[in-house]
């Protein structure tokens, strides 16, 4: 007999042995499920596992599932074997949380038979219960080839998963005739490539491979790729932004506790679930182009390349081979001046939200960085930056060798900006930001609010009006075209880096061949004879911006000295040395001490701040810099109690130079004893703005006094999250409060106005009302349960609520006024 003969024979005994075995076997523990690594192509993390059932005979040994699946398919007993590995895989995870250990999301593969024989949704949903694991640590994978066999079945299915809050992934994408109608009629969270486009590994499969990639990152689908098994491959799959990887290069699948002791052994990180989200949106950027990109990763203090790819590195002018470890030592971790540039661009992109952009000059080139922030997570940021190295442009270097002009004028000009009107955008030229007027949390790139930043801030009050005028870009065009120099002009006194105001020059020109989109502001310090006849318009600020210009000046003299003896603001005024020139009764009051105790002495000397170091920091800022000092913290000492304070402090101006400061500060605990005394006691919860349980004891009062008067009975309910000390360990407790928040909106909204809402304590919420009807409050309570169970996600993060209601009524057997709160409680037991 042929050996192909005794294979058949082998194979057909071995079916039998399966299908007549299979409940033995899923009792005995001859089932094992084995897990293989997915990696986070991205960072080299471990993301997830593929979970992959062998069976592990003590008759015939270790069978694949080429042995068994085919078998358990034909006698429709699969469903059995895949009841077992949801269980299996949901009682690992769990078994690793509790244990406080790292778990990752686990892929479950089912058959088109499941569906047919067992509500999988319910044994998925059963399993989750009740080992008590979020959803997202399971994701179901769908073959091609089964939605092909039953369309109408598998439409309901994949949608009534994704209802209920699972990924769904389409498995082997590729492998059969209609995937791409499959993408346009299904809605898959990703894509799992079909290996034997990685076994083949040619350039049409590649071409294929990056352009699936591609399209799927257009619907907003991840990517992974299976049957990773060399270094040339991950390379390639990590250089057209595959987003997930999985194979032998990373792992063979094994058993659980193997798998984990592997990846320890490599040395690979587990990827936190609080993560997740921030890094899957940073895959989605990462692609094949042929536009420079990069994909940066700041913490705050450094950065760190993820993605960039040959183009950038072409662009900055760096070799293609570098890894990026190596493009990171040379561009982030340098002692260059640029990288402070950098950090301030970062700091800006990362206030903002918006595309911005940067130019510098470096090695003889100039270039024009534009990034924006992508997604931020507990105080990091991904960045999707591009590069133009402009002085490669061979159209601009043909303009007159362009390049050269531009930088003659960083020795011409303190500052030059090009904007475009019609597209409200301002660029700073050559890294020179002098007089943009930004801050913390203001944008370079949005023109109008760039120069109405420049006119309240930079601008003397008394030019603010003139500077308004000429910045009007909507006669610009008009008013250059008049013009017989080619640009128009004007001086402004603006304040400078030290705090004091300067006369300068500002021309605007338009830029030639833009067809008059674009224009050029440039700002230079005036001419030295220029300088001293305008040096005799010394003032400032313009009263008649603040009161009648006609105004008797000694009334202003009277005005000052009620508020100096009258008022109970706490004003102090100082020289440049910041000695005490004089204060209001009320700050002398405070300090129990008379103007001959502080004139000519500087805080320090006074020896009333705990801190001194931040108040003289401050101060420093003031008189060397011109800054206004707003609302700072601080803590002074007044006879031996100390207060917290709030202290507000600004330059004083004489002929345009700074002469001294002037301040007043705010005792808080003064102003919050008062506040409390108007309103006896703060009632609102300061994450979710409901009342909260001080207020609700107040307000159940109001329900006590009128069912016991009137007989009008009322109901207190208890809604509570079993899982949100959980969403605190994995995301956080800034994310928990925002899901309190959202929980809370909730409430109110499905409650429908029956009843008034409190935050209580942890995750507890409160309703009294005064619905109390068996059918009504059942109504009530499915109603608030339904909405809440809608929220899967917050912040793009998946989630899984766990939400319970108690509920007594005062009119129930043994309930009084000051029980009836820990009666309810007594229910969650």
């Amino acid at each position: 007999m042929a050996s192909g003969d005794h294979n058949q024979q082998d194979t057909r005994k071995i079916a039998e042995y399966v299908i007549k075995n299979i409940d033995t076997a899923l009792e005995n523990g001859w089932i094992k499920v084995y897990y293989q690594p997915v990696i986070r192509s991205l960072t080299g993390q471990l993301c997830g596992a593929e979970s992959l059932a062998r069976w592990v005979d003590p008759e015939l040994g270790f069978l694949s599932p080429d042995k068994f699946i085919g078998a358990l398919e034909a006698s429709r007993q699969i469903h059995k074997l895949d009841c077992f590995i949801v269980n299996k895989v949901c009682s690992d995870i769990s078994e690793r949380i509790n244990n406080g250990l790292d778990a990752v999301p686990v892929s479950v593969n089912f058959s088109r038979l499941d569906f047919e024989a067992t509500d999988m949704l319910k044994v998925l949903e059963d399993a989750i219960t009740k080992y008590d694991i979020p959803k997202d640590y399971i994701h179901v994978e769908i073959t091609e080839s089964m939605i092909v066999s039953d369309a109408d079945l598998m439409r309901r299915v994949i949608d009534s998963f994704r209802d209920a809050g699972y990924e769904v992934w389409m498995d082997d994408f590729g492998s059969g005739y209609s995937s791409l109608t499959l993408l346009k009629d299904y809605y898959f969270d990703t894509l799992k490539m079909d290996m034997d486009f990685l076994k083949s590994f040619t350039d049409r499969s590649k071409s294929i491979m990056t352009s699936a990639i591609s399209m799927a990152k257009d619907i907003n689908i991840m990517t992974l790729a299976e049957g990773v098994e060399t270094a040339e491959q991950v390379e390639f799959l990590k250089c057209i932004g595959c987003g997930m990887l999985q194979g032998y290069f990373y792992g063979q699948p094994m058993p659980v506790d193997k798998f984990f002791a592997h990846i320890e052994e490599f040395g690979i990180t587990i990827e936190p679930r609080q993560w997740r989200h921030y890094y899957q949106e940073a895959g989605f950027v990462a692609r094949y182009t042929n536009e420079p990109l990069e994909i940066i990763e700041d913490d705050g203090e450094n950065f760190r390349t993820l993605f960039m790819n040959d183009e950038y590195k072409r662009q900055i002018q760096l070799k293609t081979s570098l890894s990026l470890e190596e493009l990171d030592n040379l561009i982030y971790k340098t002692k260059s001046p640029l990288l402070k540039k950098y950090r301030e661009f970062a700091n800006k992109l990362e206030a903002t939200k918006n595309l911005e952009a940067f130019y510098y000059t470096y090695n003889g080139n100039i270039l024009c960085l534009q990034a924006k922030e992508i997604v931020e997570h507990g105080g990091r940021h991904i960045i999707k930056a591009s590069n133009r190295n402009i002085s490669m442009d061979i159209n601009l270097r043909k303009q007159n060798n362009v390049d050269n002009k531009l930088k003659e004028l960083n020795h011409i000009f303190e500052s030059v900006l090009v904007i475009n009107p019609s597209r409200n955008t301002i660029a700073p030229l050559l890294g020179n930001f002098a007089y943009s007027g930004r801050d913390s949390d203001e944008t370079i790139g949005v023109l109008s609010e760039n120069i109405k930043r420049m006119a309240d801030n930079i601008v003397a009050a008394t030019d603010r009006e003139k500077f308004l005028e000429f910045a009007d870009f909507e006669t610009l065009g008009e008013r250059i075209g008049h013009s017989e120099k080619g640009f128009i002009e004007n001086i402004f006194r603006l304040r400078q880096r030290d705090g004091n105001y300067a006369w300068r020059e500002v021309a605007i020109m338009m830029i030639p061949g833009t067809h008059g989109k674009e224009f050029m502001i440039s700002t230079k310090a005036t001419a030295d004879d220029a300088q001293k006849v305008l040096a005799r318009n010394t003032a400032v600020f313009d009263i008649s911006h603040y009161s009648n210009a006609n105004l008797d000046p000694s009334l202003f003299t009277k005005m000052w000295e009620n508020i100096l003896s009258g008022a109970s603001v706490k004003f102090f005024w100082k020289d440049r040395n910041r000695r005490f020139l004089g204060a209001s009764k009320a700050f002398l009051e405070f300090f129990e001490l008379t103007i001959d105790d502080i004139t000519g002495k500087t805080d320090e000397e006074m020896n009333w701040h705990i801190n001194n170091a931040d108040f003289h920091n401050d101060e420093i800022d003031v008189l060397n810099e011109g800054a206004y000092i707003k609302n700072a913290p601080g803590q002074c000492i007044v006879n031996g109690v100390v207060h917290n304070i709030m202290t507000n402090k600004s330059p004083i101006y004489v002929n345009g130079q700074i002469v001294g400061l002037m301040g007043y500060f705010i005792d808080i605990d003064q102003e919050l004893e008062r506040l409390d005394k108007l309103y006896q006691e703060r009632r609102l919860d300061s994450v979710t703005g409901l009342m909260n349980l001080a207020a609700l004891a107040e307000v159940s009062k109001s329900y006590s006094q009128n069912y016991l008067s009137n007989g009008v009975d009322f109901t207190l309910l208890i809604i509570r999250n079993d899982t949100h000390q959980r969403i605190i360990k994995d995301f956080g407790e800034d994310f928990a409060n925002r899901l309190l928040k959202k929980i809370g909106d909730t409430i109110v909204e499905s409650s429908e106005g029956s009843g008034a809402v409190a935050k209580c304590l942890s995750s507890d919420f409160a309703l009294l009302t005064n619905i109390c009807d068996p059918s009504e409050l059942d109504i009530l309570k499915n109603n608030i349960q339904t909405e809440l169970s809608k929220i899967k996600e917050l912040d793009g993060n998946n989630i899984t609520l766990k939400i319970r209601i108690a509920s007594k009524l005062r009119s129930d057997e043994g309930i009084t006024d000051e029980n009836m709160y820990s009666a309810v409680l007594q229910e969650f037991m």
